[in-house]
């Protein structure tokens, strides 16, 4: 490959290998959540700061590379510099964004998905944190003011212990 293909190459390659130790780390992540193990979940998140930081500058490299040779830096401006390659360097360009674009889609996918573990033990927590506060979360009832509430105040857990 030559120049800015090479270059273009390299960096996707780049991207690539980051994008795949960070859906390693996001799965290991999944499972320090189901075990609620609060050290690996921080060792976790400690080694996956430099790794989206790493994403975030191959993806600036990424960008200027296409816009050095007039291309824009998004969708379209990287499928015309591809499709202005010869035959052989746009097949391997097209191969790497191809497998690129399969693990980012399953780095979102496994992203979402501790996102909603995270979720369901913040409302856990909450709906715990409610009831030693003497909050029903689940009755519903009209407040002092004559507001609707599904809040009932009761005589707090902790203040009767």
């Amino acid at each position: 490959m030559a120049g800015q293909a090479q270059q273009l190459f390299t960096v996707l390659q780049a991207e690539y290998k980051t994008s795949a130790d960070l859906l390693e780390s996001l799965k290991l992540e999944r499972q320090a959540l189901i075990d609620a193990d609060i050290d690996k979940i921080n060792e976790l998140s400690d080694k996956k700061q430099p790794l989206v930081l790493q994403l975030e500058l191959l993806s600036k490299q990424r960008e200027a590379i296409l816009q050095s040779v007039g291309f824009n830096a998004d969708k379209a401006g990287i499928a015309a510099f591809i499709s202005n390659q010869p035959a052989k360097q746009s097949q391997m360009l097209k191969m790497v964004l191809d497998k690129l674009r399969s693990i980012a889609q399953a780095c979102r996918q496994q992203n979402q998905l501790n996102g909603g573990i995270v979720n369901v033990n913040r409302q856990y927590v909450q709906r715990a944190m409610s009831i030693f506060r003497g909050r029903d979360v689940n009755a519903d009832a009209y407040g002092p003011g004559g507001e609707y509430t599904n809040q009932v105040v009761r005589q707090p857990l902790l203040g009767r212990v």
